[in-house]
């Protein structure tokens, strides 16, 4: 080839290289990007969290107050109610002993499971209210003390509000020396020896309110009639043969009125 060809050939290389190069590039699709991963759940936080609501409890009771058992008693029908032994007597001498004074009056029981009663001699009160202040001096267990309202002149027949050593309060109506429980006894807040109670009754109509310290803890209602059911007195009652000891003092005795 001669030189002038090869040069013509060249040059049509060389246009033909300049209009590849002037033309446009091909487009190429556009990749898609990578799915977005998805977000670890979590947990929506509670702001306000529910709570147990509460049980109510039962309403508290509201204490009432202990009935006032002297209300509208009268004057007392003892003037020196332990002034000396000439006042009292015991229908159940073989039981024991008792001694009047200087205002107290001293049981000593010494029969096992034999009751010393002493009555007072010339008070019939059948409507009444009694008070005393009890003070055992030796006491065990099942041994009891206590007082005595509408009681027979011989003490064959009366209620008595009693405490045992052990701490328990009860109601007996005694007939020919047998007791009769009247109640399921309850505590009555005093125990064992040397201890002191307050005991006291009201006894109006054929109701009779029994108290310890205060406190109402049996009403009875008796339906027997009046006759011969007006003396009050005293009682204790060994349970083992060691006997016991008993002391009475700070004795009140006023009439009531039997409700209409």
């Amino acid at each position: 080839m001669s030189r002038l060809k090869w040069a013509f050939v060249m040059a049509g290389i060389a246009g033909l290289l300049a209009g590849c190069a002037s033309l446009p590039a091909t487009a190429r699709p556009a990749t898609p990007p990578a799915p977005a991963a998805s977000p670890t759940p979590t947990a929506t936080p509670v702001w306000f969290p529910p709570t147990a609501t509460p049980t109510p409890l039962p309403p508290t009771p509201i204490p009432t107050p202990t009935p006032a058992l002297a209300a509208g008693a009268g004057a007392p029908l003892l003037a020196a109610p332990f002034g000396g032994e000439a006042g009292w007597f015991s229908p159940t001498a073989y039981a024991g002993r008792f001694g009047v004074a200087e205002g107290v009056l001293s049981l000593s029981a010494l029969r096992p499971r034999a009751t010393m009663l002493v009555l007072a001699r010339d008070v019939q009160a059948f409507n009444v209210y009694l008070s005393v202040i009890a003070e055992p001096q030796v006491c065990r267990g099942g041994d009891a003390y206590g007082l005595v309202v509408r009681a027979t002149g011989n003490g064959g027949r009366y209620y008595r509000l009693g405490l045992t050593c052990r701490g328990k309060a009860f109601i007996e109506a005694v007939e020919g020396g047998l007791p009769v429980p009247q109640v399921t006894p309850e505590p009555g807040g005093v125990a064992g020896a040397p201890v002191q109670a307050t005991l006291s009754v009201r006894a109006a109509g054929k109701t009779l309110n029994f108290a310890v310290n205060g406190q109402v803890l049996f009403t009875v209602r008796d339906d027997l009639p009046p006759y011969g059911r007006g003396a009050i007195g005293f009682f204790a009652r060994p349970a083992g043969a060691e006997g016991m000891i008993v002391a009475f003092h700070d004795l009140t005795v006023r009439p009531v009125l039997p409700p209409p």
